[in-house]
């Protein structure tokens, strides 16, 4: 039968006070060490430390839990004097089975240990925010894991030494995504990367990076570099995104690309448009290579160009429409058509790229700013048109100061009103204002050349690879107009030779 020995007022280094059995520890007592560092209250068996006891320390550290033959064994928990604290299982007073540490920094891990390391299957968290879920070896994240950053980043894959390693797919902040082979914390083999904006890019890399030679090279327009229409007339921007063999980079998808509209220049001795003043009188400037120009807007059409029809019936039939000389085709007036003239509508200059191209379909060169028909001439109240002939003979308006308005008596100031027979009075009527009947035509920029910048605008940008921007001329030819009709070539700008 176990004894209780005489408790006294304290303990003295090497005393035990508690149960005995033939003198020695056994049941419930209390011991301090000889050093004084460490002591012990809680079950002996046979003089050993076994079953539920408590080791505290001088430092103020503790261990509280299970003993076996005098050995740190089973479960418990284990406070360290900086802070840490760990509540799990023991084997020979290591940590070793299913656990949980938290540490004095903020970072907890829970799962399975060895020798005091992590080892097998566990989840660490930083602190900061960063969660790992995986596999550890040593102490390490080894094996399969998935890690989770404070910062967005998610990866899930192969791990070696803390690094990942193998095969592994990794989903950045901003949306992109790389899948593939990883050595030592790099990207390194083969792999897809598929940036936020959709450009892609699938094969080899090297320490992290994309092989310089696999970039995107350049643009460059499918078809001509120069385009002449008349004013009124459409067209459409059609571009590749190129590698540097030369071949469509056909993952180039997502790419952002702006298109910037500039007058260059205006036909000499043109006496035709008031709209060009507008463009002309801009603030905004950008350069190209064939010099500054006047920042300019671009816009859509949405009426397909009926010419457009006829030649795409006669390209199925493998036949061309019919063209009487040369003179037909570059617009002559024998060649010309009546074409009511689309209103064009604000389109936005940015393209995205589609398997490594862009296009602007159906879109033209409008005025500055819309004109409404009730203020055709907002912004020119000084300036009127009348009619003329130039030296072919065609009508053309010529700006000149606006006349003060006429009474009811007023005599006529110019020489047609002067000329004019009743019969004209009577069809000027019928017609309108001329400033009525070209509301449409003045919603289009005047004749001139007209350079086109085509941007690479992504944000954020891929890799730091950013195109060079490409530039497309465009001449536009003054519309020859009978009454209040327009007359445009019979064959569109897709089938019309441009004249160098």
């Amino acid at each position: 039968m176990a004894k209780t020995l005489r408790k006294t007022a304290e303990v003295r280094p090497g005393q035990y006070i508690g149960q005995t059995l033939n003198q020695v520890r056994h049941g419930h007592g209390k011991y301090l060490y000889d050093n004084t560092f460490f002591t012990y209250e809680g079950d002996w068996l046979e003089g050993v430390k076994h079953g539920k006891g408590k080791l505290s320390m001088r430092d103020g550290g503790y261990y509280d839990g299970d003993f076996v033959n005098g050995e740190i064994t089973g479960k418990g928990e284990r406070l360290w004097s900086n802070g840490n604290i760990y509540v799990g299982e023991f084997e020979q007073g290591e940590l070793c089975g299913t656990g949980q540490m938290k540490y004095s920094d903020g970072r907890r891990y829970t799962g399975q240990w060895t020798g005091n390391k992590y080892e097998g299957k566990g989840t660490l968290h930083s602190g900061e925010g960063d969660i790992y879920t995986g596999h550890f070896h040593l102490h390490k994240r080894h094996g399969d894991g998935e890690q989770v950053w404070a910062d967005g980043r998610h990866y899930e894959g192969g791990w070696v030494a803390n690094k990942p390693h193998g095969h592994g797919t990794m989903k950045y902040a901003d949306g992109s995504v790389y899948e593939g082979q990883y050595n030592h914390g790099l990207r390194q083999g083969q792999g897809t990367y598929t940036h936020v904006t959709g450009i892609t890019y699938s094969g080899l890399w090297i320490k992290n990076e994309i092989p310089p030679e696999e970039f995107a090279a350049g643009m460059a327009f499918v078809g001509s570099t120069e385009v002449e229409i008349y004013q009124g007339e459409s067209f459409s921007i059609e571009l590749a995104v190129l590698h540097s063999s030369g071949n469509v980079m056909e993952g180039d998808t997502g790419r952002e690309l702006e298109a910037r509209v500039g007058l260059l220049s205006i036909p000499k001795g043109d006496k035709n448009s008031k709209i060009k003043n507008e463009i002309e009188s801009s603030s905004v400037t950008f350069e190209t290579p064939f010099g500054e120009v006047k920042a300019a807007n671009i816009a859509a059409v949405s009426r397909k160009d009926p010419r457009l029809e006829e030649y795409e019936e006669l390209s199925e039939k493998n036949e061309s429409p019919e063209v009487s000389d040369e003179k037909d085709r570059t617009g002559s007036r024998a060649g010309y058509d009546y074409i009511n003239l689309p209103t064009p509508t604000p389109t936005s200059p940015l393209q995205s790229t589609h398997c490594g191209h862009a296009s602007w379909v159906n879109v033209c060169i409008p005025a500055s700013r819309p004109v409404e028909p009730q203020n055709a001439f907002s912004g020119h109240d000084m300036i009127e048109t009348v009619e003329s002939e130039d030296e072919e003979g065609d009508l053309v308006e010529e700006a000149k100061p606006k006349a003060k308005k006429k009474g009811k008596n007023s005599p006529a100031t110019t020489r047609k009103e002067r000329s004019a027979t009743p019969d004209d009075r009577e069809k000027w009527k019928k017609e309108g204002p001329r400033a009525e009947r070209d509301k449409d035509l003045l919603k289009y920029a005047a004749p001139g050349t007209y350079i086109i910048k085509i941007s690479d605008v992504t944000k954020p940008t891929f890799f730091d690879n950013i195109l060079q921007p490409i530039f497309m001329k465009v001449n536009i030819l003054k519309i020859k107009k009978s009454s209040n009709k327009y007359l445009l070539p019979k064959s569109p700008v897709t089938n019309r030779r441009v004249e160098k």
